[in-house]
């Protein structure tokens, strides 16, 4: 392997690494959040759906901040007000 190869496999193992780590936890946190709401006495789609409007929130609120800082502008108060209340609402 070449100097270019290897700066390429060690990228695509990362984004793998990290894509398994992101896909677990993604899994655990809305299998707790669903078994919480139900707990709390929603069930069918509302029970189903609850979860990713949380990590919705939170990815959105995220992408809008990491945005700003790429472009070098002052982020948005409400993202990051927004991004608090996906981090505390979970």
């Amino acid at each position: 392997m070449n100097g270019d190869s290897t700066g390429r496999a060690i990228r695509w193992s990362t984004v793998a690494a990290v894509a398994v780590v992101a896909g677990i936890a993604g899994w655990a946190s809305y299998e707790h959040a669903y078994q919480v709401v139900s707990a709390h006495g929603e069930f069918g789609l509302v029970a189903r759906f609850y979860p990713g409007t949380i990590d919705g929130l939170i990815y959105a609120a995220s992408m809008v901040l990491l945005d700003s800082a790429r472009r070098q502008m002052p982020a948005p108060g409400l993202a990051r007000w927004l991004l608090a209340a996906g981090i505390a609402a979970t």
